[in-house]
């Protein structure tokens, strides 16, 4: 999920209160079987042929086997290449859609057993193949003694122009590079990687390590001495992809609708994403295996946008190629991001749209939730995914989150303190049995609005 829209805590502030009040929003009561399960026949061919598990090794490809897909680089490609050959298996037509998206400063920590931690780096130090190697020290209350030839580990002060001092200290007491430790988030989550703002040139690197990054250093210093190798690059004329599968519906006119379920494949710099888009992707992928072997009213469209994280850059231009023909035929978007974490305080899988306003897709999966004798859905308000652009072109749609808000306090909303950080990984933030849950509501709702209708099937 992009960070963006959660710049303004009074907007966030404002959704997430609006949200409590949607959550009061009731559906129809459950029509189920003496299992709990919904005895509604379209619900069956879902839930009874999807996955957790399934979906749980697309999240495994993609966040340990390629591991951080940054927007625009070479791992996103990757991404790209297993999601659209993955769909291919299935038999889907499926196409590349490339944009040109800004360029990207990466810094790379690498130890002597070649583990290498990815960062950002800050485009006025250092950018060269050539490393710089050396032993880390951390420096507490600015004490530079000691730090000539070093590479300095600095708890990052507040503000940009704190930091910025900071770095000049450094640089002034001799240090062979800089290491800055994102902070601790006023949420308790903790800090992402991040690039350096600095207005001053400097010939030595400079870096903007996770939160996690800068303790488990200081865990490895307390045991000895460390030495670290520090590389930057920066990577220009770069090019984003949304991968895009097309199932045509089974009797196409004119005024045949479209249903997309789209997931950003992307993860922020030195994260790998598993949470944070893979379980959208890996949703998306075996919600798409199922659907393959049935038929609809309506064209289903499969995609993977490129670089969310970066302002929702992929969906942003799959919605300007759209003419205003194709906007009007689409009638629904499902957006699934961040929908298997492990956080307990994440209690509930929201619908949200931008404006907290009901659609058919939050009604749908709303529905189903209510059929499946499942709780877990709330409707909300929440502008920061791949939805937001949608919405704008005044096309329904909606985003799917495991989320907790306090019911005492609408403004304490709980997402895993682990989001955008080398933490989230399979084995530190990831619930099968919540993947199910999206699986059975997503799949549901989805399948209500593009299964093929026939006589009596209601």
């Amino acid at each position: 999920m992009s960070k963006n829209s959660r710049r303004s805590s009074k907007i966030l502030a404002a959704a997430l209160a609006a949200s409590l009040a949607f959550g009061s929003v009731g559906y129809a009561a459950p029509l189920s079987n003496e299992n709990g399960k919904s005895s509604h026949s379209q619900d069956q061919k879902i839930i009874a042929r999807v996955n957790a598990e399934r979906a749980i090794e697309h999240v495994r490809y993609l966040s340990e086997e390629i591991g951080t897909r940054p927007g625009g680089l070479e791992n996103e490609k990757k991404s790209a290449e297993y999601i659209a050959n993955t769909l291919k298996s299935y038999g889907y037509d499926v196409e590349f859609q490339y944009f040109p998206v800004a360029d990207q400063f990466i810094g790379s920590a690498s130890f002597e057993d070649e583990t290498v931690w990815e960062m950002g780096a800050a485009p006025n130090g250092a950018i060269s193949d050539t490393p710089v190697h050396a032993e880390v020290i951390f420096v507490e209350n600015e004490d530079f003694q000691g730090a000539e030839g070093k590479i300095v580990l600095l708890a990052r002060a507040d503000s940009t122009a704190g930091y910025r001092e900071q770095v000049a200290k450094a640089v002034e007491a001799g240090a062979a590079g800089v290491i800055l430790q994102s902070l601790v988030g006023s949420r308790g989550n903790y800090g992402q990687t991040f690039n350096p703002n600095l207005t001053a040139e400097y010939d030595i690197p400079v870096f903007g390590a996770s939160y996690i990054h800068g303790e488990w250093l200081k865990e490895q210093m307390e045991k000895g001495a460390v030495e670290l190798s520090l590389t930057a690059k920066h990577y220009k004329d770069l090019k984003s992809v949304n991968v895009i599968a097309t199932k045509e519906a089974k009797s196409k006119d004119e005024d045949t609708k479209e249903v997309i379920l789209g997931a950003h494949h992307d993860s922020v710099v030195g994260a790998p994403g598993a949470n944070d888009n893979a379980s959208g992707v890996g949703l998306m992928l075996e919600l798409a295996r199922v659907y393959k072997g049935y038929n609809t009213d309506k064209t289903l469209k499969f995609i993977a946008f490129g670089s969310e994280e970066r302002g929702l850059l992929g969906a942003r231009y799959y919605v300007d190629q759209l003419t205003e023909t194709q906007k009007d035929q689409i009638e629904a978007v499902f957006v699934p991001d961040m929908v298997a974490t492990n956080y307990a305080k994440a209690t509930n899988l929201y619908a949200m749209t931008p404006d907290g306003s009901q659609n058919i897709v939050t009604s749908s999966t709303g529905e189903a939730g209510a059929r499946l004798g499942n709780s877990d859905i709330l409707p909300g308000k929440f502008g920061s995914s791949d939805h937001v652009p949608f919405h704008n072109a005044g096309i329904p749609a909606a985003l799917f989150i495991w989320m907790g808000i306090d019911s005492w306090d609408p403004l304490v909303y709980h997402i895993e303190k682990v989001y955008h950080t080398p933490q989230d990984t399979i084995e530190d933030n990831i619930s099968a049995e919540r993947m199910q849950s999206a699986l059975d509501i997503i799949g549901s709702g989805l399948f209500d609005v593009v299964r093929k209708k026939t006589q009596g099937n209601n």
